[in-house]
């Protein structure tokens, strides 16, 4: 039996996912997406920080990052701080609030890391926005699957978890990540007891 891959981490895993005040929607076009994405690799680049999935839902986003644990907080406060600021630029002055943010929750890396991106990636599906994760443009699932995605997320840990060269990895993402296997257990992924609720 092969022993598991030895994890190499610059950080923890943890999972942030916050939301905004009052169920508004964080994203009014593409525009908005799309800062939000050069937003996340500019943090992710000052924080010496990795991104291993993402889904930016209507009025909520996940992001599993790898970072040391003292830049957690102050990461979560310039994301919420910097895109609340490009918002209300852009939308006449009208404030669109996140919800305080919970603390970002530590995952243990191994064996979570693969469950922790399934359950960003199958977000969508989860919502009844789409029936196919493929078919949500605004995750990492697509790149996940080969497809062009955002330069900052980082497929190889969890991809290497899966074994086999790429093309293995990828199929045995694709099958990982259907939506008859979803787990909807997010407690037992973080090392905590204070479980917030579903998001």
């Amino acid at each position: 039996m092969r022993k598991p891959p030895v994890l190499r981490l610059s950080g923890a895993i943890h999972h942030l996912a916050l939301r905004s005040a009052a169920g508004q929607p964080l994203f009014v076009n593409g525009a908005d997406r799309s800062y939000l994405d050069a937003l996340v690799g500019n943090l992710l680049g000052s924080h010496r920080a990795r991104a291993h999935a993402y889904c930016w839902m209507t009025n909520h986003l996940h992001l599993a990052v790898e970072i040391e644990a003292e830049r957690v907080a102050a990461f979560q406060d310039e994301l919420c701080a910097m895109y609340q600021q490009h918002l209300t630029g852009t939308r006449n002055g009208e404030e669109v609030v996140f919800a305080p943010p919970r603390p970002a929750l530590r995952v243990a890396a191994h064996p979570y890391l693969l469950r922790l991106v399934r359950y960003i990636h199958l977000n969508p599906v989860r919502a009844g926005l789409v029936a196919d994760a493929g078919d949500y443009p605004w995750s990492g699932h697509r790149a996940y699957l080969g497809y062009p995605g955002v330069p900052w997320l980082c497929r190889d840990l969890a991809l290497r978890l899966l074994g086999g060269d790429l093309l293995r990895s990828v199929a045995a993402y694709r099958v990982f990540v259907t939506p008859q296997l979803i787990d909807l257990d997010r407690e037992s992924l973080v090392m905590t007891a204070g479980y917030p609720g579903r998001y």
